[in-house]
Parts: C-alpha cells; structure tokens; sequence
C-alpha cells in the first residue's frame, strides 16, 4: 500500500482557467480519502494528476516518498477506476479481469490464479464466462473493480464509480467497497459530488471549491465545525441554515438582527468572538436543521436562541418530517421526528447557543 503527498499542486488550462490552485496534502497509507466538491471544483482533475493522466503546471506528486511527477501513469503502479466503467465489450469477464496482467506478461497460470481469487473475493465468479452487455450496472462495476485491484496496485483511484447505478443499488455498493477496502487495506482516493456517499465511506475527507481546499477532516468534524459558510452549506442534507445580518455587541453576547428588522435576537458568544467581531459588522448566523426544536407558542420553548416565524410547508419523509419555516425573509428548514404535530401559521424555533455558527458575511470565514 502506500501515502501519497501532493506538494502545491496548481494546474492551469488554456486561457488561463485555473482548474487546481496550490494544493497540498497527505493521504495516509490504507486510507479511504474522499475528494468532495460540486462539479468544476477540480477534484477529478487533482485525482487525474495523481494517476499520470494529467501534468501539474506547478507542484510535486509523492507516492512513498517517491517524486512521481514526471513517471508515466504505467509506472506509478496505481489503478484507476472511472464514472464509466470501460469494460472492453468483445472480451468475456475473465478477459477483462485479465488484461492489465496480461498486458504485462504475466505467465497465464499466475493470470488464472489472481483473477479466481479477485472474482471469489467480489462474488462474481459465475459471471466470467459472460460479456459485459449480459451483466446488470452493479455487475459490471464489480468487474471494473476486479480489474483494478487484481494487479495488487499501491493505491486505488476512483473518480465517481457509483454514479450510474440506481439510488438502492449505489447503497448496497458503497457497503460492499468499503468492505474490500478495509479488507484489502488498500490506500484510496475517491472523487465524489454526492456529500451523503462522501459522509458514510471517507475516514477523512477534502471539501473542494474553485480548485481550492476549503477543510480537510473526519466527516464528522467537517460537518460539525465548517472551517467556512460554503462547507457549513455544501455538507448537510438539507444543508445548513442561514441568517444574514448584522451585529451589535454587548456585555451579554451579540444582537443579531435581520437587514429588515423583522428579527433581532441575543446570542450568547465567547470572548474572542466578540473581540473579532466589529460594530455593524454583517454576518452569516448558521444551524443545522436538527439542531432546531420548533414549539407552537413562545412561552413553551425550554431555551436557547429563539426565532419566530412562519409555517410555510411540512414535507414527509417517513420518520420524519422537513418543516419550511419563514423567519423574516428567509425560509429555514428543521427536522422533527414525525410523531410531532406541527399546526398553526405561527411557530418558534430554539437553537442552543452551541449549536450556532457565526461566518463573516464577507468573505463566509468561520469565527471560533
């Protein structure tokens, strides 16, 4: 297996679009590393420069410890599995398995032996007498990932492999991948937009903007302390809360309060945030959405921050439900469980003041 360093990767395109800007980073050896951004983020581009696939206009590769930057994708011994899985459509699954050990040289009996034992640990050894057109989505995604890990690579590529498989069936696969990997221990990098699939395998994870870093961590600190309001914004389903304002200070914290005046409330603050912090500044006051209790009157709210506002629509979800409430000109959404009755027009929703992430308006920075 093996750690990969990226050492201020920047990789600009013609007419000076930058797609990577001074990345640096350290995936550690058997990690599962997830690369996380909406599209044109630059993650697949970054995931290509570590393959060989795509040249770096700046910066250094590192695959243990070796600078790789100027090898061929041949000879950095990693293997790359796509969006698309490009299974050769003339060969059977065995053949497909077998190519990159082929191509190789390698004696057929020891071919034979790796691509048994890479389809018995994948569970698809009936299927290597069939072509890919007679195999289903997830079958043929086991394939290309057989052929990937059948030359024992030092660490696996992976740039959206689960994206063209039905909702059910991306599930059941995300289970099973990060099984093999665990098992195998085998480093990997994993490109992906969808922030749930992001959550649920990465043992740490890259949250990507405009080709830049916005915060490396576990999913669960990445989501619980947003180093930024587009991380607080992008993670989350739905995403995080927002209410835009500005701030007086005083004694007691900070007065928040809406553009309009419609909403004005006191929100318990450290020290240092408030020494941060200016007269009059504007900021992004942010929440998670099940970290809002919502009451029907005011006097029944136990504590914390409390905003008034507007029932505008309860969506159902099953076990829970997603209620739209309007405070002053923003709508905000809290998840309940569906055993409370949500009624009326009117409604309050209580924060605990821990529970707050305030950014700057400016620029979306966090103040801690």
């Amino acid at each position: 297996m093996a750690s990969i360093r990226l050492d201020s990767i920047t990789k600009v395109f013609d007419n000076n679009v930058y797609a990577v800007r001074d990345v640096s980073l350290e995936i550690r050896d058997g990690e599962f590393f997830v690369l996380l951004g909406p599209s044109g983020s630059g993650k697949t581009t970054l995931l290509r420069i570590i393959a060989g696939l795509e040249m770096p206009t700046r910066g250094r590769v590192y695959i243990d410890g070796d600078d790789v930057t100027d090898l061929p994708p041949r000879k950095r011994d990693v293997a790359m599995v796509f969006q698309t899985w490009a299974l050769y459509p003339h060969m059977k699954v065995f053949d497909n398995i077998a190519f990159p050990l082929r191509i190789r040289k390698m004696p057929e009996a020891e071919v034979r032996r790796r691509v048994k034992e890479i389809a018995d640990l994948l569970e698809i050894s009936s299927l290597l007498d069939r072509y890919p057109r007679q195999l289903s989505g997830g079958q043929q995604q086991r394939v290309a990932l057989a052929r990937a890990l059948v030359r024992n690579p030092r660490a696996w590529l992976m740039d959206e492999p689960l994206s063209n498989l039905d909702a059910l069936l991306r599930v059941q696969m995300r289970v099973e991948l990060r099984r093999l990997q665990k098992e195998l221990g085998i480093t990997t990098v994993y490109v992906t937009h969808d922030q749930t699939e992001a959550m649920s395998m990465a043992d740490r994870l890259a949250v990507m903007n405009q080709g830049v870093i916005m915060q490396v961590g576990t999913p669960l600190e990445v989501y619980e302390e947003p180093a930024n309001s587009f991380v607080g914004g992008f993670l989350g389903s739905p995403p995080m809360n927002f209410l835009r304002g500005t701030v007086s200070l005083t004694d007691k914290g900070i007065l928040f309060k809406t553009p309009d005046s419609l909403v004005e409330v006191l929100v318990p603050v450290s020290r240092s945030v408030s020494r941060s912090l200016e007269e009059g500044e504007e900021v992004l006051l942010g929440f998670r959405p099940e970290h809002a209790a919502i009451y029907q009157e005011i006097a029944d709210a136990a504590g914390g921050v409390l905003f008034e506002g507007d029932l505008v629509h309860v969506e159902t979800l099953g076990s829970e439900y997603l209620v739209n409430v309007r405070i002053g000109k923003t709508i905000v959404k809290v998840k309940v469980p569906s055993r409370v009755q949500i009624r009326g027009e009117r409604v309050t929703l209580a924060v605990e003041p821990s529970n707050i992430r305030i950014f700057r308006a400016r620029d979306g920075s966090r103040l801690l």
